[in-house]
């Protein structure tokens, strides 16, 4: 830990930066919104102007990033690559947020002060370097999330899911904090650079039992956190009560928030042990694909299917953490990469979802019926999301799953590569159920196509902001599945340094 006298403030508050700018506009907007008229707009393009700012600053200090830990934060490529990670979905969040709002009469300023304490939180879990920091950061962004659930208040779907995310919230946070408490006794420590030096020696010892219901416990509320089986029964309800994009917030950056976490805990804890480990994370990652995959055949509501499909994309992104203890830099890149895939494909399909928002929270499959006849674009965008995230080449989710499942197979864990294609093969079936509604959902009994009200006008809105967001996300997908070399090479520069630098 650095001494608070021998810190150099100025490089502390350019390196904090990316983190600070949105945590300041947050307070700003809560201090200054209620005098003014027009306070949405205002905390729109403030929040807006606050995430690219800090963007910007993000991409300055990856490209000089030199692996610099001051107080209890360490300041490293990959620590700026999640952050930009952060950044870019919540601009992308942010931009379909403004129309939802104002369609289903929500449009507060506290919704996008949340949004950015939710980035300030998932930025200090990124680049904690001490369990305690990474606690604190979590809890920042879990409060805020707790809030966002339940934002449409007049909704008792929306306070449901609140009430459900908090409870089981607050459980995981109370595993993770037990947890973080037996690793102190244990070790003497909380810093993730010392606990990864001393790891092998304390598994040794009266020190073992202690850092094994530590390590226990920290794992069970982790799990919670990024929806893993057994962990996941909360997902659903909450991601389907929830006002939309918050569940497509929830879905992308808070998960992408959590395997940070884990990225950092894997490299300074869980390698005392690698076979018992491996085991673990291999029945974690069948266990999460399998009953994620199952589960979202049955489901007809698209917000439910595509949370289950959420809980079977962890189930994924665990795959590569078999090979963790030979591949380290080779998995960090795979599940960065995976993960940028998944927000986009993700954000895009959810933006897709938007448009057909009118007054309602609950959107169908049949919902869909006639979307590729009505609006063209729109369904060829949605058709791509969903491919990609079935897997099916050329796209960004093929090469996503491809980075994963060859980590795996060049470690020797070929069955688990195996379970993961056969997996990616069901979701094939659920993923084209919408695609199938939009260009071959027939009419409706009535004789009308769906897609058509009864004046004859179709209710898809298709604002400037939500078609950006769109556009983004289909071009990303596309042209990102046809050259991903770049990408990946940018990943792994982050993975390596920080490997590099603290080992």
């Amino acid at each position: 830990m650095t001494n608070i006298m021998n810190i150099n403030w100025l490089q502390f508050a350019d390196l904090v930066s990316p983190l600070g700018i949105p945590l300041v506009a947050g307070f700003l907007m809560l201090l200054i919104t209620p005098f003014l008229k027009r306070h949405r707009r205002f905390s729109f393009f403030i929040s807006l102007a606050s995430c690219f700012i800090a963007l910007w600053l993000g991409l300055k200090n990856w490209a000089q990033a030199q692996e610099t830990v001051i107080g209890f934060l360490l300041f490293d490529k990959i620590s700026f690559f999640f952050v930009i990670l952060f950044l870019l979905a919540a601009i992308l969040v942010l931009l379909l947020a403004y129309h939802y709002l104002e369609t289903m009469g929500i449009n507060r300023p506290e919704f996008y002060a949340l949004i950015l304490f939710c980035v300030f939180g998932m930025g200090c879990m990124a680049a904690g370097s001490d369990l305690m920091v990474i606690f604190l950061g979590l809890e920042i962004m879990s409060v805020s999330l707790y809030v966002l659930a339940g934002f449409h208040r007049t909704n008792p779907f929306s306070i449901e899911a609140s009430l459900k995310y908090f409870l089981v919230g607050a459980f995981a946070s109370a595993f993770l904090l037990l947890g973080i408490a037996f690793i102190y006794g244990a070790s003497g420590t909380t810093d993730l650079v010392l606990l990864h030096q001393n790891a092998a020696a304390l598994a040794t010892g009266d020190a073992r039992l202690y850092l094994m219901l530590g390590l226990g416990l920290l794992g069970v509320g982790l799990g919670f956190k990024v929806a893993a089986v057994p962990f996941h029964f909360w997902a659903p309800d909450v991601y389907e009560g929830s006002p939309l994009v918050v569940t497509a917030w929830m879905a992308t950056a808070v998960k992408a928030a959590g395997f940070a976490v884990i990225l950092r805990a894997v490299w300074a804890l869980f390698q005392w042990e690698p076979t018992l480990f491996n085991k673990i994370i291999w029945m974690a990652a069948v266990l999460t694909m399998t009953v994620g995959n199952i589960s979202a055949l049955l489901q007809r509501n698209m917000k439910r299917m595509l949370a289950y499909s959420s809980i079977a994309h962890a189930g994924y992104a665990l795959i590569p953490f078999v090979a963790f203890h030979e591949q380290s830099n080779s998995v960090v890149a795979s599940v960065g990469f995976y993960l940028l895939a998944y927000i986009l494909m993700t954000i895009g399909a959810f933006a897709v979802l938007i448009t057909l928002t009118k007054e309602k929270e609950e959107v169908l499959i049949s919902d869909l019926s006639g979307l590729g006849y009505k609006k063209p674009f729109l369904g060829f965008a949605m058709t791509l999301f969903l491919i990609s995230l079935a897997g099916i080449p050329p796209t960004i989710g093929f090469f996503g799953k491809y980075f994963l499942f060859i980590q795996a197979i060049q470690t020797g864990y070929i069955w688990l590569a195996i379970i993961g294609v056969i997996n990616s093969v069901i979701s094939v079936y659920y993923y084209l159920g919408p695609v199938v509604a939009m260009y071959f959902g027939g009419l409706s009994p009535e004789g009308t196509v769906p897609s058509v009200d009864q004046k004859g006008a179709a209710p898809f809105c298709s604002p400037r902001a939500v078609l950006a967001v769109i556009w983004i996300a289909f071009l990303s997908v596309a042209l990102l599945g046809l050259f991903p070399s770049n990408l990946l090479d940018f990943i792994q520069i982050s993975a390596s340094s920080w490997l590099v630098a603290l080992n």
